[in-house]
């Protein structure tokens, strides 16, 4: 049976947000992706991941333009401490071209796409990330904000050449 009852601690909570670098190509859509941390044991059955996009946008038609990226199977029983990162891309491609990540230990690898065709480029700045459970309640929402990358005036100074 699966666990709907309320916790007095959260299940789990986004660890972390990586969007795709600006250039990045459908083919290399697993290299974006968010990391959610278990906190308790239990049964995330029917949790989901949700992607809002703000209303401050222009190009936004609806107050709020949002969609699911991947919801837990059910039963869904995981334990405290793993760390589920959830690619854009395609578990194909991940099969086929592991990013060099993917190899290291520690973290279950999962993907909103099924077929490579359907993998796309979901976070982009100013975007909220949510993790809801299973009757709808938002546990956790972050605001991607991916670093920018150094400009010509912040990069530091190089040592002058030595002599």
């Amino acid at each position: 049976m699966a666990d709907f009852l309320p916790v007095e601690a959260n299940k789990a909570h986004i660890l972390m947000v990586r969007p795709a670098t600006q250039g990045t190509s459908l083919e290399d859509a697993n290299a974006e992706w968010v990391e959610v941390f278990v906190d308790l044991s239990s049964d995330l059955a029917n949790w989901r991941l949700q992607h809002l996009r703000g209303r401050w946008r222009e190009e936004t038609a609806k107050p709020v333009e949002w969609e699911w990226i991947y919801t837990w199977g059910s039963p869904a029983f995981v334990n405290a401490g793993e760390v589920y990162r959830i690619h854009s891309g395609s578990r194909v491609r991940a099969a086929t071209h592991p990013v060099t990540d993917d190899l290291a230990p520690g973290r279950k690898h999962v993907y909103a796409a099924g077929p490579t065709g359907a993998a796309r480029l979901v976070w982009t700045k100013g975007d909220y990330v949510r993790l809801l459970d299973a009757f709808g309640t938002v546990i956790d929402e972050v605001v991607v904000w991916p670093q920018e990358p150094p400009s010509a005036e912040t990069k530091p100074a190089e040592a002058p050449a030595a002599r």
